[in-house]
C-alpha cells in the first residue's frame, strides 16, 4: 500500500500515479490516522491516463482489502475499546455536570474532555473501525458508510482532538495556579474567566480545523468488480493538494502547535505541580497544630493531593499514548516511510483510542465524588431520596 501520512491532521494522496495499482487515504487527528482503500487502474480510463485527481469510474474497478495488522489492531481490537470509550465518556459527563460536582470549576475542564474524547471515539469508529470490521462481516455497506461520512469525520475527528489537546493542557494551568499560587488563584481564576477561557480554547480548535472539511471530497460512487459492490471513491480537494498549503499547514508547523507547545507545557506545569504538592507535605509533617484543627487540615491536605494526583496522571496517560503520534509525525515530516512506520502508525491510532477511553479509570481511582457518583447512576437511584443521599454524603 502506497500511503503517505502525517501525523498531524493530513489527508495524504488519495490516488497514485498512472503506473500504480492502490491508493489510499490517509488522515491523522493529532494521533489518529485515518486510512481507507482505494484502487486506481494501471491502465488508461475512458477520460484518458488514471492520474491522481481523475475521477473515472474506470480507474477506480477494484476494492484493495486493508493490511492484516490493521484489521486486527482497528477492526477487532478497537472496537470494544471504542464502544466501552463512548459510554465512559458519556457517563463523565453527566457526573461532571451534576450540581455536586458543577460547584467545581476544575471539573468543567473534565466535562468538556469527556466531551471531545467521545467525539474523537464516534469518529474514529466510523473512519477506522467500520470499514476494517465490516470486511471481516463481508458487510460491505459499512464500508460504504465510512466512505460516505470521511470527509465530515474527519474535520470533526481533528477539531476534538485539538480540543483534547488543550483542555488537557487547560486543566494543567488551572490546577498549577491553584497549586503554586494558592493566593492569587481566587482573583486569577474567577468562574467568569474560567468559562471564557475554556470557550476561548473550544472557538480555537473549531478556527485551527475549519479547513479540514473542505481536504477531501466523494468525487463518484463506482462499482467495484471484486466485491460486486459500488463503492464511494475519495479524492483530494484543491485546497489538499496545494504545495504551500501543504508545506506550511502540515509541516513543522503543525507539528510545534499539537505537540511541541502542549508537551512542554504540560510537562513543566505538572512538574511544578508535583514538586509543590510534596512540599506542602513535608510542611505539614513537621507542623504542630491542635487535634482538631490537625484532623482537618488532613484532610483537606489529602483532598488536594489526590485532586493534583489525579490531575498528574491524565496529563502522564495522555503523554504516553501521544508520544508514538509525535515520533510518527516527525517521521512523516522528514520522509521517512516503509513497513514499520505503516506499523507504528496503525498502533498509534489504538493508542489515542485508548488514551480517550480510559480516563474513566484514573477518575475512579483518585475521586470519592466521582466513585459515589459513579455508583448513584449505574443503580438509577436516581429519585430525591437517592440523591439526597448522595448529597448528604459527600457533604
Amino acid at each position: 500500500m502506497n500511503s503517505t501520512s502525517i501525523n498531524s491532521t493530513t489527508i495524504a494522496d488519495i490516488l497514485t500515479t498512472a503506473a500504480a495499482s492502490a491508493a489510499s487515504a490517509v488522515a491523522a487527528s493529532g494521533g489518529l490516522t485515518i486510512i481507507t482503500n482505494d484502487l486506481t487502474e494501471s491502465t488508461g480510463g475512458e477520460d484518458g491516463d488514471c492520474t491522481a485527481i481523475n475521477i473515472s469510474c474506470a480507474c477506480h474497478t477494484e476494492y484493495v482489502k486493508y493490511e492484516g495488522l490493521e484489521r486486527i489492531v482497528l477492526g477487532l481490537i478497537a472496537v470494544p475499546v471504542i464502544m466501552f470509550g463512548i459510554l465512559a465518556n458519556i457517563t463523565s459527563m453527566r457526573i461532571f455536570t451534576h450540581r455536586i460536582m458543577a460547584g467545581s470549576s476544575i471539573n468543567w475542564y473534565l466535562a468538556v474532555l469527556s466531551a471531545s474524547d467521545t467525539l474523537i471515539l464516534v469518529s474514529a469508529f466510523f473512519v477506522l473501525s467500520l470499514p476494517r470490521f465490516g470486511e471481516y462481516l463481508t458487510w460491505w455497506r459499512a464500508n460504504y458508510i465510512s466512505y460516505s461520512v470521511t470527509p465530515y469525520m474527519y474535520g470533526l475527528m481533528m477539531t476534538a482532538q485539538t480540543c483534547s489537546v488543550f483542555m488537557t493542557v487547560g486543566v494543567s494551568v488551572h490546577r498549577y495556579i491553584g497549586v503554586c499560587h494558592p493566593y492569587k488563584s481566587v482573583e486569577w481564576l474567577p468562574k467568569k474567566r474560567v468559562t471564557s477561557f475554556i470557550f476561548g480554547l473550544l472557538a480555537f480548535s473549531v478556527i485551527f480545523n475549519t479547513t479540514r472539511f473542505f481536504e477531501v471530497h466523494i468525487s463518484n460512487v463506482c462499482y467495484r468488480a471484486n466485491i460486486d459492490y459500488y463503492m464511494p471513491s475519495l479524492q483530494p480537494t484543491a485546497l489538499r493538494l496545494n504545495d504551500f498549503y501543504k508545506k506550511i499547514f502540515f509541516g513543522w508547523v503543525y507539528t510545534i502547535v499539537m505537540y511541541v507547545v502542549p508537551f512542554t507545557m504540560l510537562i513543566a506545569l505538572n512538574s511544578m505541580v508535583l514538586s509543590a504538592v510534596r512540599r506542602s507535605r513535608r510542611m505539614h509533617m513537621v507542623s504542630q497544630c491542635g487535634a482538631e484543627s490537625e484532623e482537618f487540615s488532613k484532610k483537606a491536605e489529602r483532598k488536594e493531593r489526590q485532586t493534583s494526583i489525579m490531575l498528574v496522571s491524565i496529563v502522564l496517560l495522555f503523554i504516553s499514548c501521544n508520544t508514538l503520534a509525535l515520533v510518527c509525525n516527525i517521521m512523516d515530516n522528514m520522509g521517512i516511510d516503509g513497513a514499520l512506520y505503516e506499523a507504528m502508525v496503525t498502533l498509534n491510532n489504538l493508542l489515542v483510542i485508548i488514551n480517550a477511553s480510559c480516563n474513566i479509570c484514573v477518575y475512579m481511582l483518585f475521586s470519592d465524588k466521582y466513585r459515589m457518583l459513579l455508583r448513584y447512576y449505574l443503580f438509577c437511584d436516581w429519585s430525591r431520596q437517592g440523591e439526597l443521599l448522595v448529597s448528604s454524603v459527600l457533604n
